[in-house]
């Protein structure tokens, strides 16, 4: 399942966000303040809540979500970092990863959390 994000407030043109990730706090409060976020998180949890358990009882050992925006760095990852903890929270194993951050790790670019704290 894909799920994309670019319909919630970009916190990329937010100059102190910018250079950030959605892991960093800021980014988070940012997202979360989106007026459709909640509503948003609230329907992905329950369909998930619904969809694991319904999985699991067909015999499939793992279930793939991604979500996406612009970049792949700020949204797409908050929601991907609050789903995974929620998931986690209630029990279930969970891998995270952000494609779009590890290829910036990848192609030398700096840490956007390391370059925020600098």
């Amino acid at each position: 399942m894909i799920f994309d994000c670019r319909f919630l407030s970009n916190p990329h043109w937010q100059p102190a966000l910018r250079a950030l990730d959605g892991r960093d706090p800021a980014v988070e409060a940012f997202v979360r303040n989106d007026p459709r976020f909640a509503e948003f998180f609230q329907k992905l949890h329950d369909m998930i809540r619904f969809l694991l358990p319904a999985n699991v009882e067909e015999g499939k050992a793992h279930l793939a979500i991604g979500f996406g925006c612009t970049g792949g760095q700020h949204r797409s990852v908050t929601v991907a970092e609050l789903v995974g903890n929620a998931l986690a929270d209630a029990g279930w194993p969970v891998s995270k990863r952000h494609r779009e951050l590890e290829r910036k790790a990848a192609t030398g670019q700096p840490d956007a959390t390391k370059v925020a704290l600098a």
